[in-house]
């Protein structure tokens, strides 16, 4: 099922295809457990190849990003040192020009967004990039959403942990004792919403 954290990530990867009349645009995450980017989102040619693929977190210009954190804009992709050809293959297209920028919240980068053979007119100058690093901001903040969701999912999964601990002591509570937990879990509430 698909959740609204997921939906405003593709949503904007959309939105980062149509806005450079480009041919495909993808955003990776930085999965930590694997130690790998991963397609989270893509749009385009070959989006149905791509999405859950993971690649190195040094490799191609999606690992170079991810690393320094810089925005890279590459003319003549394949003959780039930092471009992986055969990955590009792999997945049926090899761009010609390509835009990527790091996906970062609150200082940390996430991962990375890529835009494969924009329009050339659509590239000219800064406003591409600040363009690309507004877009990469808006992909950033849901991908703090995605992984946020997926650490509370993997909590509730816990056999043993918290929140499966603190349901069993809920079952076993009696009216009175319910009330007071409730008004327990409103000062908690009022204490940890932002």
């Amino acid at each position: 099922m698909m959740n609204q954290h997921g939906e405003i990530l593709r949503s904007t990867v959309r939105l980062a295809r149509l806005a450079f009349s480009a041919a495909a645009a993808s955003v990776f995450l930085y999965d930590e457990e694997r130690g790998m980017l991963v397609f989270e989102a893509s749009s385009g040619i070959g989006e149905e190849f791509v999405l859950g693929a993971a690649i190195a977190p040094d490799a191609g210009v999606a690992g170079w990003v991810a690393n320094t954190g810089e925005s890279a804009i590459i003319r003549g992709a394949a003959s780039d040192p930092r471009f992986d050809t055969a990955f590009a293959r792999g997945t049926g297209f090899v761009p010609d020009v390509l835009m990527a920028a790091p996906v970062e919240f609150e200082g940390e980068v996430l991962g990375v967004l890529e835009v494969l053979d924009p329009k050339s007119d659509t590239i000219g100058g800064t406003s591409a990039v600040d363009l690309l690093t507004e877009l990469a901001g808006q992909c950033g903040a849901a991908l703090a959403l995605i992984l946020q969701d997926r650490a509370a999912q993997r909590r509730r999964a816990e056999p043993d942990g918290a929140v499966e601990r603190l349901a069993q002591v809920l079952d076993r509570l009696n009216p009175a004792q319910e009330t007071a937990v409730n008004d327990l879990f409103e000062v908690i509430e009022r204490l940890t919403v932002r």
